[in-house]
């Protein structure tokens, strides 16, 4: 079993969140990106708010953590590289 696919959003291509969504979508459906087991969205609205979904198959609570969780750490190790 592989680990997740981290899928990097280009520096300038993130800042449009409906751009950025779409190109996720873009890459599923051509086939990029392998199908959706489970998922995790949070956003963050101008006031603060936030929103989060867990989506798909296998999209129960204890997996919906798990991936904010590796999401999390995804995020922290690029920082301590540099990139």
């Amino acid at each position: 079993m592989s680990g997740p696919k981290v899928v990097p959003f280009d520096r300038e291509g993130w800042r449009d969140a409906l751009a950025a969504l779409k190109g996720v979508v873009a890459d599923i459906e051509s086939g990029e990106l392998a199908p959706v087991n489970a998922g995790v969205l949070v956003l963050m609205d101008r006031d603060g708010g936030t929103e989060t979904f867990a989506f798909g198959p296998r999209a129960d609570d204890i997996t919906a953590l798990g991936l904010l969780r590796i999401g999390e750490q995804v995020i922290i190790d690029s920082r301590m590289d540099g990139e």
